[in-house]
């Protein structure tokens, strides 16, 4: 389904309105044709009528003033989708409505546990080291980054003479930095996450 943008005289006020709507196909695939067409409609008349009580001349900043009142798309048609499938709008689409629900649901729940559960353990190792770094001024024989007797590396606490420590007292401010950086980084992608 392509409904054409109404007639510009910027070619970069009907691209950008091509793109805005490209994105709310897109998150309206769980509909079908005929509710993603109600759906699309009723959201160009929002942004045709929003365009209309602008007083600037060009099509640009008026389709930009529009689109930034209306919102972005990843913010509120989810939930019009959402609404669409629950209310079974369509007759004999209901079980099929209910399955499409289902899926979205599913799947958004699915990727919060599993992005929660990577956070989670990132943290986790984040805070390890963090503390192995402090832990290192009250046991420097014992804590550290090591190779056993097999050749692994590893950071943590030994009580046995076979290891071999490669860091010494490089290893607290090392531990330091790494886990303020892996902090700030999974922090910031965290936010990203949930901003979208």
């Amino acid at each position: 389904m392509n409904i054409q943008p109404p007639t510009f005289s910027d070619p970069i006020a009907s691209e950008l309105w091509r793109d805005y709507f490209s994105k709310i196909e897109r998150l309206c695939n769980a509909l079908s044709k005929q509710q993603r067409q109600d759906v699309v409609l009723e959201i160009r008349a929002h942004l045709l009528e929003s365009m209309l009580q602008d007083d600037r001349q060009d099509d640009l900043s008026r389709v930009k003033s529009a689109i930034q009142r209306l919102g972005d798309p990843q913010e509120f048609v989810p939930g019009w989708v959402e609404t669409r499938l629950s209310l079974a709008t369509e007759p004999g689409n209901g079980i099929r409505n209910l399955y499409r629900l289902f899926k979205i649901n599913a799947g958004k729940g699915l990727q919060h546990l599993l992005t929660s559960l990577l956070f989670g353990f990132c943290y986790m190792l984040v805070f390890y080291m963090f503390i192995m770094a402090l832990l290192k001024i009250i046991f420097p024989a014992n804590i550290g980054f090591y190779t056993g007797p097999s050749g692994i590396p590893f950071i943590g606490f030994v009580d046995a003479d076979q290891f071999t420590e490669h860091l010494g007292w490089w290893f607290i401010p090392i531990g330091l930095i790494v886990s303020g950086l892996l902090l700030a980084v999974l922090s910031w992608m965290l936010s990203r996450f949930y901003r979208r």
